[in-house]
């Protein structure tokens, strides 16, 4: 038998949901062994959202996945320089290189999504149009999207900050 600690797991959500996104899947992982947090980051800075990542490595064991969905996988990527990471798992997310933004990253695959946006009071909010148009009979990884997924704000220039350092 195997005395080496399984990895602790560290959920980062996108920009249109919360860290409870993960709740039907943390106690699965929890009931296999894992330690499992999900990040509550508040969108209001790319820094301040890395920054909270770091702050929940502070919070949990060694050695650590971090899995980001969406905008999750700009912020882990940007904190996968830490030692205590294993590993990242992107799941249906960006990973900007170093001095790129999500939007440079995003506008390489164009997308309509931003006719399903406004922009009012510094935040995006999705508009209803931009939930009608999701469906729960896609594959398993588009099923995680759409749990994911909510009628959230999002700070509006986030996608314009870049990321410093490299995983």
């Amino acid at each position: 038998m195997s005395s080496q600690r399984k990895p602790t797991i560290v959920f980062c959500h996108g920009i249109w949901a919360d860290g409870s996104c993960f709740s039907k899947l943390i106690p699965a992982l929890q009931a296999d062994g894992h330690e499992v947090i999900a990040v509550q980051y508040g969108l209001d800075s790319f820094e301040e959202d890395v920054a909270t990542v770091k702050r929940t490595l502070n919070r949990v064991g060694s050695p650590v996945l971090l899995v980001g969905h969406s905008y999750g996988g700009a912020t882990i990527t940007a904190s996968g320089v830490d030692d205590r990471v294993a590993g990242l798992v992107y799941i249906g997310a960006v990973a900007p290189d170093v001095g790129e933004t999500v939007q440079q990253q995003l506008d390489k695959y164009p997308s309509d999504i931003f006719s399903r946006v406004e922009v009012a009071d510094g935040r995006a909010w999705m508009l209803p149009n931009g939930r009608r148009n999701r469906s729960s009979s896609g594959p398993r990884i588009l099923r995680l999207w759409l749990i994911c997924s909510s009628s959230k704000r999002s700070r509006a220039h986030r996608g314009n900050q870049s990321r410093s350092g490299t995983s």
